[in-house]
């Protein structure tokens, strides 16, 4: 599930079989972190995520359902 809050509140939430599972690499941290992070806070970024968030494991699976909804101004 992936929400949001301001300035309205919306998510998605997805469901399905997990395909596979693998470990985290700081390589996919890079790539993962320079989708939504600007080029100068990438590498603060994962090395505090390397170094104090704990472990990490990527999940793969197969989506068989999505909701989603944007509930506007609360």
């Amino acid at each position: 599930m992936v929400q949001r809050t301001e300035p309205t509140v919306r998510y998605v939430s997805v469901e399905g079989p997990v395909t596979r599972t693998e470990s985290d690499s700081r390589e996919r941290s890079w790539e993962m972190t320079a989708r939504y992070l600007p080029q100068e806070k990438v590498a603060e970024f994962v090395e505090y995520d390397r170094t104090q968030l704990g472990e990490h494991v990527v999940i793969y699976m197969q989506p068989e359902h999505w909701v989603s909804a944007d509930l506007g101004s609360l």
